[in-house]
């Protein structure tokens, strides 16, 4: 039994080896296969030096100052037949830039629906007209109605006129006198509430006299007592002074008959200072009833003071005069809106009389207003059938005219319309003017800034079509967006190649420099965040070193074709910045560095 429980002993002693070493052979294995899966980087020191740099950056042309070329209003709407000339071409004072196709421009196509408007409505209105006078005609011989109606209706109407006009010149007049009897309402309304509210402060002046009364003969009680707990504390305090006086005494005349004389001084210590403890107690008590007591005295002072202040106010007094003022002026307007009043009734009476009189006048009333009502809408739509023809000649008594010339000589930086195509907008074109000059601008940090001066050339970066240029700095100011980081570079620009919006690369200034962090350009990375670089950091570990890649935001100074010089926190001679990498490598990553 001993030889099967060796033999077990054996066998897991064996087992426990082999698992070992197989966990041991795996862990060695894992991290070789690791290191082959990781990203391989190439690194490079960190470090300072000099840059011969240029500053590098592009911008779009503008025109100094762009003429705008802008169609006539009779000319929008009509179709383009040809364009003679082409964005880059140069024209001369005169030159015809465009030919229009025969018809009509929008505003002339408008101007005569507006017309054939007009002339329906004439139509419309004549008819109209006709009609109402069929009307008149047939009432007037089917309730044969004589030539004396007719006359007395013509009289009758004149009359109704005058009376409608005096109607309304009453009530002109009566308005003035209505608005101010609204107006000294709201006075008498707003002053009765001032009044209301000077009341209640004489109310609450008077009541406040009225506590400050009461109170102060409370306070002048309290001072009373606190003054007699003060007397009482201080009797106590002079008993235990003679209590003690007397035991003193007795003890040097029969010291035999106090064997616990040390007792009873104690004792009366301690009450002593008890008894002269509730002395300053009572006496504080008695400082805040004086004070207290004071308070009283100076509220009732100013209660009284307040109370005869506004008693002796003429306030109300001038309230009740001003209510009784406006009273009296509403009174007065009131009787004229009410004389103006029966004025008005009794001419509306007389109109109504009027028109009542007979039945044919009546009749006759409402076929001539029909009348007249024709009359004022044929003669309305007369006028706009001759506004719209006068419309039409304007447009057209010129020949309307076939094509659009060159106020100025310049080149056409911009065509906006297109042969065979209606023009839609005044700006047809846009010119740069002969002498004006071109310019574009670019934006760059603040220390890139500092490497170039005011009259320095440029130069055209991988360009030879427009070799031709002469490209000058001739501004650096600040960016207005971001003053604290960034200038703005102005550059004149000449050349027969010119055009506005050509995009320019170029590259200025060449100095040297010296600087404390320099980078291969090949390390600069950049995203929504900025620019950046990754730098790797060696962390230990019981396998081994680790290597992490991290990222550092920089600020590019300067640059050359190989290298670039940064700010941001990164240590000369100490951090690897990767420049390039087997696969992607992100900010946090596990990479593994190339063997040299």
């Amino acid at each position: 039994m001993n030889e099967n429980r060796s033999k077990r002993r054996e066998w897991v002693k064996t087992a426990a080896i082999v698992f070992l070493s197989i966990l041991l052979v795996l862990t060695f294995f894992s991290q070789t296969i690791l290191n082959h899966s990781l990203p391989e980087v190439a690194t490079k020191f960190v470090q300072n030096g000099s840059i011969t740099s240029k500053v590098r950056g592009s911008g779009t042309v503008e025109s100094g100052d762009p003429y705008v070329v802008e169609a006539e209003s009779k000319y929008i709407g009509r179709k383009v037949a040809s364009i003679n000339f082409r964005e880059g071409d140069k024209v001369q004072k005169g030159d015809v830039l465009l030919t229009l196709a025969e018809g009509d421009g929008t505003e002339l196509e408008e101007a005569k629906s507006t017309l054939k408007q007009a002339e329906a409505s004439v139509e419309t209105a004549q008819k109209a007209l006709k009609d109402a006078q069929s009307d008149y005609d047939e009432t007037v011989l089917k309730d044969k109605i004589s030539a004396q109606d007719i006359k007395n209706l013509a009289t009758y109407r004149t009359q109704i006129n005058d009376l409608r006009n005096s109607l309304q010149a009453a009530k002109d007049r009566q308005k003035p006198y209505s608005d101010a009897v609204a107006q000294l309402n709201k006075a008498i309304e707003d002053s009765t509430a001032q009044k209301t509210y000077e009341q209640e402060q004489n109310e609450y002046a008077a009541t406040r006299v009225t506590i400050a009364e009461t109170a102060l003969p409370l306070a002048e009680t309290a001072k009373e007592n606190a003054a007699g707990e003060v007397t009482k504390a201080e009797g106590a305090v002079t008993e235990i002074e003679t209590e003690s006086e007397a035991l003193e005494a007795d003890y040097l005349l029969t010291p035999e008959n106090y064997p616990d004389i040390e007792e009873k001084r104690a004792d009366l210590a301690t009450r002593l200072a008890a008894a002269n403890k509730t002395v300053e107690e009572k006496k504080t008590a008695l400082t805040k009833a004086e004070e207290n007591l004071k308070k009283a005295e100076d509220e009732l002072k100013a209660a009284t003071a307040a109370k005869e202040a506004r008693e002796a106010s003429p306030t109300i007094n001038n309230i009740e005069k001003a209510i009784s003022d406006y009273t009296i002026q509403k009174h007065a307007n009131e009787n004229q809106v009410n004389d103006i009043q029966k004025e008005i009734d009794q001419i509306q009476s007389q109109i109504d009389e009027l028109m009542d009189k007979n039945d044919n006048i009546a009749k006759l009333q409402g076929k001539q207003d029909a009348i007249d009502t024709a009359k004022k809408e044929l003669n309305a739509a007369k006028q706009s059938v001759a506004d719209a023809k006068k419309k039409i000649e304007e447009l057209t008594g010129e020949n309307g005219g076939t094509e659009i010339k060159a106020d100025i000589a310049g080149t056409i930086t911009t065509i906006n319309v297109t042969s065979g195509k209606k023009i839609e907008e005044k700006e047809i074109m846009v010119l740069q003017p002969e002498g004006m000059g071109f310019f574009f601008t670019m934006k760059v940090p603040i220390e890139q800034a500092k490497l170039v001066s005011v009259g320095d050339k440029a130069t055209l970066v991988n360009s030879w079509y427009y070799s031709d240029m002469d490209i000058t700095l001739k501004t650096i100011k600040p960016d207005k967006q971001d003053p604290a980081k960034t200038k703005v570079l102005t550059f004149s620009v000449a050349g027969d190649s010119v055009m506005v919006g050509q995009s320019l690369n170029i590259s200025v200034g060449q100095r040297n420099q010296e600087y404390d962090c320099i980078i291969p350009k090949s390390a600069l990375r950049q995203d929504i965040n900025g620019d950046y670089v990754l730098i790797v950091e060696s962390k230990s570990t019981p396998l081994g070193n680790r290597y992490i890649a991290r990222r550092v935001d920089i600020q590019i100074l300067a640059q050359d074709d190989n290298q670039a010089a940064v700010s941001g926190a990164l240590n000369t001679w100490q951090d690897y910045v990767i420049t390039t990498a087997s696969g992607p490598v992100e900010p946090g990553s596990q990479v593994r560095i190339t063997e040299n």
